[in-house]
């Protein structure tokens, strides 16, 4: 596949057009992606060879996410299935990042370039797709000595994108970070406003859900929704359950929209490859969306850059359900699309 960073690509002369069912199943695959309290901040312009990715300006979450960083860093992870389902189609994508410059609304281009074989392991990143869910409830238990799968530490291959394992010794520590930074969360009436304004919609086609919410506190349930009363350490089991299982942080060397895109494309790359693998993953990222700590982070763990998304991996105890997603036709521009009822070819049923 195509480089997923660096300066803008210019699309290959020998860029493939498009069906209307496979732009439909690229639209498709993009819009499955996770983004930040399922806002789903993106839009799609379709092009004759491909798709464009639009940051949705008007989906903004100005308490949670007053810079826009996890709203682009959503669209990069759209960007990311948009290739792998070209990928599926039998070309090679091309993507092009913010083609008109790093301020404006389109993030990027994916075009279908080349002709090239379907690699099994495309099929199996592209299947996990349709399998990865956003784990809010508990994990299986699981020890000190865990490692990451390799396959999970070689996604970031490539896009510039760093991953970074908090050591087993430093868990703890860690932890500690976490829950100091969700502690300000937890009294920000601002941010919670906006949180539960995302979270209370039983029958809508964005946001979470309460059947997807955790069963218990925080950080059993990432969200925040369910929290204990605001104290400086840590309870003795949220510790334990913290330190006890692989921990990840994707990191940028810059801290501006290109490098925001670049981790949501490295991002969807490492949940998928986590997906394949039998596992799960949950979101971490009081301690890097709190300004603050951001440092202390990568402080901890020796590291130098920007630190965009933090992630616990493990082995689910209970399934998640699918999140809901709004209709193609609200967030697809200037094309009348085909019927909708029919899946795409190999999509499974989620």
């Amino acid at each position: 596949m195509a480089s997923l960073s660096g300066p803008p690509r210019v699309a290959s002369t020998d860029a493939a057009q498009l069906t209307p069912r496979q732009v439909l199943d690229v639209l498709r695959a993009a819009h499955r992606a996770p983004s930040i309290h399922n806002t789903q901040p993106w839009l799609f312009r379709v092009l004759p060879d491909g798709v464009e990715v639009l940051d949705d300006f008007r989906r903004a979450l100005p308490a949670s996410d007053p810079k826009g960083r996890d709203r682009v860093v959503s669209c990069g992870a759209a960007v990311r299935n948009a290739e792998l389902s070209v990928a599926r189609l039998g070309r090679r994508p091309q993507t092009i990042l913010f083609p008109h410059g790093p301020e404006e609304q389109t993030v990027a281009g994916v075009i279908a370039g080349v002709a090239e074989p379907v690699s099994d392991h495309t099929e199996d990143l592209y299947r996990a797709i349709w399998e990865r869910r956003t784990h809010r409830r508990i994990f299986m238990a699981s020890t000190e000595t865990d490692d990451v799968p390799p396959a999970v530490v070689s996604a970031v291959t490539g896009t510039h994108v760093r991953l970074a394992i908090v050591p087993a010794p430093l868990r703890t520590r860690f932890a500690q970070l976490v829950w100091d930074a969700a502690q300000q969360q937890v009294v920000d009436d601002e941010r919670r406003a906006e949180l539960l304004r995302w979270t209370r919609r039983q029958t809508a086609d964005d946001g979470v859900p309460a059947r997807s919410h955790g069963n218990a506190p925080f950080p059993v349930d990432s969200l925040l929704v369910r929290t204990l009363p605001p104290e400086p350490s840590a309870p003795p089991w949220m510790m334990e359950s913290l330190a006890s299982g692989p921990v990840v942080v994707l990191l940028t060397e810059g801290d501006d929209r290109p490098d925001w895109l670049s981790a949501g494309i490295a991002l969807e790359s490492v949940l998928l490859a986590t997906t394949a693998a039998g596992l799960v993953t949950s979101f971490l990222n009081q301690v890097v969306q709190q300004e603050a700590y951001r440092s202390s982070v990568v402080k901890l763990l020796g590291e130098v850059g920007y630190p965009q998304v933090v992630l616990r991996i493990g082995q689910p105890l209970v399934d998640v359900p699918v999140t809901p997603r709004r209709p193609l036709t609200d967030v697809t521009l200037g094309w009348p699309l085909p019927p909708l009822d029919a899946a795409p070819a190999g999509q499974l049923s989620t």
